[in-house]
């Protein structure tokens, strides 16, 4: 059984691959304490001896990244190089997680050739790390939009974990209609990890994502259906009326020709949705 290390393992991703790799034949081991302590993480990734790296671990509210750039970078940058630098003296490739929004955002239809322009705190810390990354001659980015509910329940922390949270309480909302992603669910991921995991033929770059294009308002929409006993009010609006003044990306979706040659088709926005609920066990309704 190959071993597998995963950084983050405590994270949305990290505690589903924790999960769903050990269910595809792979020892999953947690690397645990802070990837900016190089000397440990190190240690760690040594005594491991692992057949490969997930490296999942990062610092990604925007907001936060935009106030701390240092934090930012120290853990989304220097972080990743550490990993990759234990990963390297263990002679384990590293698979890093990154991110659509490495990207401009102007178009969409990222493909994996395509030269990134990050243009806020969290995207240039993402990009740094995947420098450090391909840095490594078995080093590979796997760029992606993420949703989902951590596997022990909703923790408020990312897009439709606060989205379920504010229909659960009632809230009036407003949803971006200018955010376009192709989103892949937690399981949905961590299950493409497990195939990528045995491969050798990925190159550098991996764009995956849904085979549509949803809005993050049509994204609320899809699950306010799921959930009819909301008595909200839901409405559309755009992200440049978020008055931080940090730079977000409207069109932040891949292109996913290459992963669908490698690793098959992929799924509908719709069908990760359904995939979420009956995952994590959420109700029906809310009634």
């Amino acid at each position: 059984m190959s071993t597998v290390v995963v950084t983050g393992s405590r994270g949305l991703l990290g505690a589903t691959l924790m999960r769903v790799l050990p269910e595809t034949g792979f020892r999953a081991v947690p690397l645990t304490g802070d990837i900016c302590d190089a000397a440990a993480v190190a240690k760690q990734i040594a005594q491991a001896a692992p057949a490969n790296v997930v490296h999942a671990a990062a610092m990604t509210y925007v907001a936060a990244c935009e106030r701390q750039p240092q934090d930012a970078f120290a853990v989304n940058g220097e972080g990743t190089k550490n990993v990759v630098a234990a990963a390297r003296a263990a002679g384990a490739p590293v698979l890093y997680i990154s991110t659509a929004s490495v990207f401009r955002g102007d178009h969409g239809d990222y493909r994996e050739v395509d030269t990134p322009e990050p243009t806020n705190a969290y995207n240039q810390s993402k990009r740094e790390g995947e420098r450090h990354t391909l840095d490594y001659e078995r080093g590979t980015v796997l760029r992606l939009n993420l949703i989902g509910i951590h596997p022990e329940g909703s923790r408020g922390k990312n897009f439709l974990e606060w989205l379920l949270d504010d229909f659960r309480a009632n809230k009036d909302m407003t949803l971006f209609a200018d955010i376009c992603i192709n989103p892949l669910s937690n399981w949905t991921i961590a299950a493409l990890i497990a195939k990528i995991l045995a491969r050798d033929d990925l190159g550098n770059i991996l764009h995956i994502g849904s085979r549509d294009v949803k809005s993050k308002a049509a994204i609320g929409e899809l699950t306010r259906a799921r959930l009819p006993g909301y008595r909200g009010t839901m409405q559309s609006g755009s992200v440049d009326a978020i008055a931080d003044g940090v730079f977000r990306p409207k069109q932040m979706w891949l292109n996913t020709d290459k992963a669908t040659a490698l690793l098959g088709p992929m799924p509908t926005v719709t069908q990760e949705i359904n995939t979420i609920f009956a995952r994590s066990r959420l109700p029906a309704t809310l009634g």
